[in-house]
């Protein structure tokens, strides 16, 4: 199906021409080695607002490298579309290169919830991107960040997604971003970017829900629903005294009173804390730029199972299954350093069980390593690695297809 053509603002875009004219006239004197990428990824913004209205163009437009990055994230994130066509996006245009490495920091996503920056890189070698540093003036941001894989390639136009649990103060504006890659011939290439934002950075919007659910005395309260421009976050807790340990809340969204809906982010971090903590956070699409009187949330559905019996205990001496739940129904076999579980196609709802919360016998967590996935006709496997362990350990389920509520709507008046 064919995609509806949108309004597409004229004075906006002349606007975004003349401006990005003028600095290019600015910049001409001092970076005329960049002044043709310059040009072009400042015109990223005004062709991106035709994106949603030919899909022709947003094609063809994805397979320019500098524009790529950002044109996949507006096609999957309703969230990005509107920092764009906001105007929140920031160009940065900054081109250095070493070793056989040119590597350019297009553009910039900066609010107190993340960061995001958009990059291309080109080398006469395979690219293996190893980690990127943030540094806000002096001070290292300590905050995993998320890459795209570059093995195999020698370019790539791709982003870093930094996502911060609590609100970051811009008491500075100036950053650097330090990329390191690696070359097997050349060692490891170190490339710093400094920049210096512009925009102001839009604030946090807090909105002190406090709507408690009550599913059969299974209870979990929204405590806040935070609303910024790469992101919206809404804060849950879990009553302690329940007799069901709640695994999961299925398909929630996020609706505007105009009916706006948002949905989870699409590769990119969808929840921060361990539900088992009674504390958690789960992302969405952000609808920051929509008034709105009061939001919606719909949960599809919630996931739980009885307390004490959400995980199985295997030995890992022995690779014997010691306990499982008596509704624990698949095949388990215990591998080296390891457990592997068959499910058949269609069961669990068409979801993995994500074994990767394990605790040793003494209390202590047993380190997770790896998942692998394979399937066949039948059955979905999901082969687990820990760290080296020959003792006992219990391994606790992520998910279990078990729905003790669905369709749960709450309505948030914003005033």
């Amino acid at each position: 199906m064919s995609k509806l053509p949108i309004d597409v603002p004229k004075e906006k875009l002349q606007q975004i021409r003349m401006d990005t004219f003028r600095k290019v006239q600015r910049e001409k004197k001092i970076k005329k080695r960049i002044v043709p990428v310059a040009i072009v990824a400042l015109l990223c913004v005004s062709i991106i607002f035709s994106i949603r209205v030919s899909p022709t163009i947003a094609s063809y437009v994805a397979k320019i490298p500098v524009f790529h990055a950002l044109v996949s994230e507006v096609e999957i994130n309703d969230g990005i579309k509107d920092i764009v066509d906001n105007e929140y996006f920031e160009g940065i245009n900054e081109n250095k290169s070493k070793n056989g490495l040119s590597l350019t920091l297009q553009g910039v996503i900066a609010d107190q919830s993340g960061f995001v920056l958009f990059y291309d890189a080109a080398a006469s070698f395979d690219l293996h991107l190893k980690k990127v540093q943030l540094f806000q003036g002096d001070d290292e941001i300590e905050c995993g960040c998320r890459f795209g894989n570059t093995e195999n390639q020698t370019s790539t136009s791709s982003l870093v997604e930094y996502s911060f649990s609590e609100p970051i103060a811009y008491t500075s504006k100036d950053f650097k971003a330090v990329f390191h890659f690696k070359d097997i011939d050349n060692g490891n290439i170190e490339i710093a970017i400094p920049f210096t934002l512009q925009n102001e950075i839009a604030q946090e919007k807090v909105i002190n829900a406090n709507r408690t659910v009550d599913i059969d005395g299974q209870k979990f309260t929204i405590t806040q629903i935070r609303r910024s421009p790469l992101k919206t976050a809404i804060d849950i807790e879990i009553e302690e005294s329940n007799t069901m340990q709640i695994l999961a809340l299925d398909d929630i969204t996020v609706m505007t009173d105009s009916g706006e809906r948002r949905g989870s982010i699409i590769n990119g971090m969808t929840t921060h804390g361990d539900i088992r903590d009674g504390k958690f956070t789960i992302y969405l699409q952000s609808n920051y730029f929509h008034n709105s009187d009061s939001l919606t949330i719909n949960i599809g559905a919630v996931q739980a199972v009885p307390k004490g019996d959400d995980f199985i205990e295997v030995d890992f001496g022995s690779k014997e299954v010691l306990t499982k739940p008596d509704y624990f129904n698949w095949d388990i076999s215990v591998e080296q350093q390891g457990i592997s579980v068959a499910v058949k196609k269609g069961e669990n709802g068409g979801n993995l069980l994500w074994l990767y919360n394990a605790v040793k016998e003494d209390g202590t967590p047993l380190q997770f390593v790896s998942t692998k996935i394979s399937r066949d006709g039948q059955y979905v496997t999901e082969t687990t690695k820990f760290q080296d362990f020959d003792g006992k350990a219990k391994i606790y389920f992520r998910y279990y297809f078990n729905p003790i509520g669905k369709n749960i709507e709450l309505n948030i008046p914003l005033q």
